[in-house]
């Protein structure tokens, strides 16, 4: 990234301070978590003394805000941290090419420095872990780089998920380094890796900045299982145990349920403990809602007691509108956390909230409805944990899983963490872009109500209309189960001409992108049993705006091996083309239109294919 560095010599205590105790009694639950904690003043450092807690939002609270006058040279000031876990600094110099700026927390030196990340204009970041209690910062700066402003503040451990873990429609990808770099790496402290040993020089950079790389593990011993002698053994053979860079493992994953298994993990990890090489490491659950089972909830007691993240997975598909979405929100989100914290009190501050990346239709997606903004539902999320008193002090978030994900959804996924976990945000982000939960740009998108809405021109008499087959949603990798994408267009391919189905785009802001998204395939194949790969001759044109060609592709793809139906299974794949547009709207109004022939004087396809189309998504796109 060819972004200007500031590189800075970091300090941190290892030593205990004097009055810690009383410290610590000082910062035990903030009685108004939008207001200020006043802390007083034991290390004498001057005023601003910076420790006061102002809570911006569930995620973040601000510990420091003081600005260094010019001819001051730096100055020294202290801050309270309300508990074990990532603290962000925000330095905005003046000058243009700014010197070394050194930096210290507690008078101690560390091996190595780390690199602030610029965030524009004369910006720079950093993130850290720290422990609970006061922290003294020190800056000695150059007259050049003054005025500054220095913020500390209290961040959520962030994560993505996962490194080297491309989408399964390559041509939205590849999520490298440099994709990264310029759209991710920003907004996190912590990356999920696989442990492939071609990983080690990015480890090396990450965690030279100061933050956290775990190894994803599958969790064998629970699923198989072994006895405590195999699931250490298990644990062990991991890299993110044995390499001394890794910060430990992250396991995939365990079901709140009365499972026996849990005291066969339970022992093996506590031997796992005992070993050398897992010292200072990680043991980080997936789970679903642990506290349902009092076997899996004594797990839970287990992991947090031990000192361990768990990473609670919610994965909520789209509902059809925004009140049945605040429903979702307030039984899947608030009442499941109200019942964690019931059963195990405290358990926030050890708890990441794991939302779905999902977003790709013919994989596995959560993005089921093509009527709604998939990118809308996932701000409501964030926004909740942010803002619901059920999530106060919860230690952070994350997205599962990249592979699932289009580019744009990765992107505003990093766009989300930054609003809520770092800005300390409450408004939704979505208004900022205007994005609207349902934009209403195509109606029946999903022709659930036959062809209405759609303008139809037949080939010839019959070689149109709108069916079902129950089930074909599933397949399509919508998740969970539901009747939406069983009802699709139906064309049959003529030799008398094409056929035409079109519908007039509302609501387009002139001069904005929009992505437009659908599936095709194979009715006969899908009969019949027998599926192959190939392009299905499917036209899409618009009116009222200039497709961005090098956004634009088809691509083939086989059914999801988890999403079987009838013979489709794993091995014998049904075979659909994803085809995705990027257009610039040029008008308000605008007009789509397929056709099965590829051009208007040749079908370019085979005549007689009966072609299935559904899930149309019209939305803006994320520029």
């Amino acid at each position: 990234m060819m972004a200007r560095r500031l590189v800075l010599t970091v300090l941190v205590a290892v030593t205990f301070i004097v009055g810690v105790g009383l410290a610590v009694g000082w910062m035990v639950g903030v009685s108004d978590r939008e207001g200020e904690d006043q802390m007083g003043n034991s290390f004498g450092c001057g005023e601003p003394t910076g420790r006061q807690i102002r809570w911006l939002t569930n995620l973040v609270a601000e510990l420091l805000k003081v600005t260094v006058a010019e001819g001051s040279g730096g100055g020294e000031w202290t801050f309270a941290h309300p508990r074990d876990g990532w603290v962000l600094i925000r330095l905005t110099i003046s000058g243009q090419e700014p010197e070394p700026i050194r930096i210290s927390l507690n008078n101690e030196l560390l091996d190595q420095s780390f690199s602030f990340r610029p965030i524009g204009g004369n910006g720079y970041e950093a993130m850290r872990f720290l422990k609970k209690g006061l922290h003294r910062l020190t800056v000695n700066a150059q007259s050049s780089h003054l005025p500054m402003e220095i913020v500390v503040r209290a961040i959520p451990e962030l994560i993505f998920c996962k490194f080297g873990y491309d989408p399964h429609i390559r041509p939205h990808g590849p999520y490298d380094w440099s994709f990264l770099e310029q759209h991710v790496l920003p907004h996190i402290n912590t990356i999920v890796g696989s442990g492939d040993p071609q990983e080690k020089p990015f480890v090396e950079r990450w965690k030279g900045e100061g933050k956290k790389w775990i190894v994803e593990v599958y969790a064998a011993p629970y699923f198989k299982d072994m006895t405590a002698e195999e699931a250490l053994e298990y644990w062990l053979s991991s890299r993110g145990v044995t390499e001394p860079l890794y910060d430990g493992i992250i396991v995939d994953e365990f079901i709140g349920d009365e499972s026996p298994r849990y005291q066969t993990v339970i022992e093996s990890v506590s031997r796992l403990r005992e070993e050398t090489v897992f010292r200072g490491k990680l043991f980080v659950p997936y789970c679903g809602s642990l506290f349902r089972g009092k076997t899996s909830t004594e797990f839970a007691r287990r992991m947090i007691g031990w000192g361990y993240p768990i990473v609670w997975e919610r994965y909520l598909s789209e509902p059809p509108d925004e009140d049945q979405a605040e429903k979702v929100l307030q039984s899947r989100l608030t009442d499941e956390m109200r019942g964690w914290s019931q059963a195990l009190p405290g358990c926030e501050s050890h708890l990441v909230v794991c939302f779905g990346y999902e977003s790709m239709i013919a994989t596995e997606t959560f993005n089921v409805d093509p009527s709604v903004d998939y990118k809308v539902w996932m701000d409501r999320q964030f926004q909740r944990v942010a803002t619901d008193p059920a999530f106060s002090g919860i230690y952070g978030l994350m997205e599962y899983t990249s592979g699932y994900a289009d580019e744009e959804t990765v992107r505003w996924a990093a766009l989300l963490f930054r609003h809520y976990g770092i800005e300390g945000r409450k408004d939704l982000l979505s208004a900022a872009y205007g994005f609207r939960y349902r934009p209403q740009i195509i109606e029946n998108p999903d022709f659930e109500d036959g062809l209405r809405g759609w303008e139809v021109v037949m080939a010839e008499e019959g070689s149109v209309g709108a069916r079902k087959v129950a089930g074909y949603g599933w397949l399509q990798g919508r998740y969970p189960r539901t009747e939406k994408g069983d009802t699709f267009l139906w064309l049959k391919r003529s030799v008398m001409g094409p056929n035409l189905v079109r519908q007039k785009m509302k609501h387009l802001e002139p001069g904005r992108l929009y992505s437009l998204k659908l599936v095709t395939g194979d009715y006969g194949a899908l009969q019949s049993g027998r599926s192959v790969e190939e392009r299905h001759g499917l036209q899409i044109r618009i009116e009222g705006g200039e497709w961005v060609d090098e956004k634009c592709f088809d691509w083939v793809i086989g059914n999801n091996y988890a999403h079987q139906w009838g013979p489709f299974d794993e091995k014998n794949k049904f075979w659909m083309n994803y085809h995705f547009r990027v257009f610039r709207a040029d008008k308000r109004e605008g007009v789509l239109i397929l056709s099965d022939w590829k051009g208007t004087t040749e079908p370019g396809a085979r005549i007689g294919q009966e072609l299935m189309i559904n899930f149309i998504e019209v939305q803006p796109y994320l520029e």
